[in-house]
């Protein structure tokens, strides 16, 4: 279950953060159109940031961004509708894509309303799995 108490302090990753930029690039690649590339833990600290243009601020929008997940798994837990596997968010400017990575982290990407949604959720499901086995991490499940 994601972790309800999201201003409690989590440690950073062993994880070169080359490693964690590289797969954020790979993403970027798959992706065009990519504003923005971040991975962070749930509580919103941010870990590795593909940012080319300097447009973002993952770390103001990450936080709310792991709230809203939060949410969103636990409203998918009580519908029946099995496990969240991404959240998208929107709007005439922009879409945030969000997807956890394991129980304790996130991966982000921000990409112009015009893009391909779906290629941009499959691009973050592939880099999703090659983040779980660097990290060691489990797929996220709601109990």
């Amino acid at each position: 279950m994601i972790q309800d108490n999201l201003l409690t302090p989590m440690p950073r990753m062993h994880v070169p953060s080359l490693t964690l930029e590289q797969i954020l690039r790979d993403v970027a690649r798959r992706v065009p159109e990519l504003h923005w590339a971040t991975i962070a833990s749930l509580n919103g600290v941010v870990q590795a940031t593909y940012d080319p243009f300097h447009r973002a601020q993952p770390d103001r929008i990450l936080a709310a961004a792991s709230a809203v997940l939060a949410l969103g798994e636990r409203v998918f837990h009580k519908l029946q509708h099995g496990q969240l596997t991404h959240l998208t968010l929107a709007g005439d400017a922009g879409v945030l894509i969000v997807r956890p990575v394991g129980k304790t982290y996130i991966l982000a990407i921000s990409i112009p309303p015009s893009a391909e949604t779906s290629a941009a959720v499959d691009a973050l499901a592939q880099a999703t799995t090659v983040l779980e086995t660097t990290l060691g991490q489990t797929v996220v499940t709601v109990v």
